[in-house]
């Protein structure tokens, strides 16, 4: 497994370190060499386009991972993902996909593209997520025009230059199967938030799913939260409350239980249970466990850094809050 952190540097910085960390295993690689993190503005662009410095393709990394037939593309982002509310999140939005157009530069296939993503990226897609996604569960009004799965850091819409040197503090663990990220921003008094982002190929199931194996979880200490299994269950939801369950009881991830310490001064055993991964949001049927992150009891479980094993793996504690919120996201994050 490969670690970083705890860091504190640019999201440009963070990109690479994520882009960097899941490379050094062999399943993953760069997909596309057009869309780099340079910051620079390209002689021409392939579309006609005039050349800037903020193109998503110059503030950005494209992977394949052979494990799932999936790409990841992470790019410096920031939008309204939900009208309804006036929500804004900026820092890196991920957006996965069954194929890659390495002519156009684009998702293909199957895929998370919502309407909120760069307009440039998201013009030669022609298939979102409602396309994508039969089992749907939004918890509220109509947010189908924003992307929620990322890194995020700010609740409000900066521009790309801006959070391209941003600094935020973060920890980072990945390995063949994934990673699983946290991050805060202690640095905006009136916009800082935390978040944990998870992206998980799920080997070990319990029987041989049809689906593409694999979980995107995002939970902020904002109104930003998604959650999907594959690209056949995604769940999203725009409310604030203290995350230390991992998952949501409708999404296609359980809450899982306990994450304690015990209360006795004669014996400090922590007590959790795995979340199940269900390959939809009605919980019906159990795929597999999740392994990047387990439940962390915001009051009774352990405190920020703490580490705990079980099994021969390590859970680091990531319990934070950013700078302007009083909620905190919380949970033990695969670390070893």
């Amino acid at each position: 497994m490969t670690v970083i952190g705890e860091k504190t540097a640019t999201y440009a910085t963070l990109v690479d370190d994520i882009a960097g960390a899941l490379t050094s295993f062999s399943n993953w690689s760069d997909a596309d060499s057009y869309v780099v993190n340079d910051g620079t503005a390209k002689a021409s662009n392939d579309d006609g386009s005039t050349p800037q410095d903020t193109d998503w393709h110059n503030n950005a990394r494209v992977l394949e991972d052979s494990n799932t037939g999936t790409f990841l593309l992470m790019y410096l982002h920031g939008s309204r993902y939900d009208n309804h509310d006036n929500d804004d999140v900026s820092g890196i939005r991920f957006v996965y996909s069954s194929d890659w157009d390495a002519t156009e530069h684009h998702p293909a296939g199957d895929t998370n593209v919502e309407s909120a993503d760069d307009g440039n990226l998201r013009d030669g897609v022609g298939f979102y997520l409602t396309d994508t996604y039969a089992d749907r569960n939004n918890e509220g009004y109509d947010r189908w025009n924003g992307g929620t799965f990322g890194v995020w850091g700010s609740s409000n819409n900066l521009s790309r230059d801006t959070i391209r040197g941003n600094s935020v503090s973060y920890v980072i663990s990945a390995n063949s199967d994934g990673l699983n990220i946290g991050l805060w921003n202690n640095n905006d008094g009136n916009n800082g938030i935390a978040s944990i982002t998870v992206f998980e190929y799920l080997d070990n199931r319990f029987f041989n799913d049809t689906a593409v194996p694999f979980v995107a979880l995002t939970q902020t200490t904002h109104r930003c939260h998604s959650i999907a299994y594959g690209f056949d269950s995604y769940w999203t939801r725009a409310r604030t409350w203290n995350v230390d369950r991992v998952g949501y009881p409708s999404a296609p991830v359980e809450e899982a239980d306990w994450g304690i310490i015990n209360p006795s001064s004669e014996d400090d055993t922590f007590f959790f249970r795995y979340p199940a991964a269900f390959n939809n949001t009605s919980q019906d049927v159990p795929v597999a466990y999740l392994r990047e992150a387990i439940p962390n009891d915001y009051q009774e479980g352990g405190a920020h850094g703490d580490d705990f094993t079980h099994d021969s793996t390590t859970y680091k504690i990531f319990k934070k809050s950013g700078a302007s919120t009083n909620n905190v996201v919380s949970a033990g994050l695969r670390h070893e």
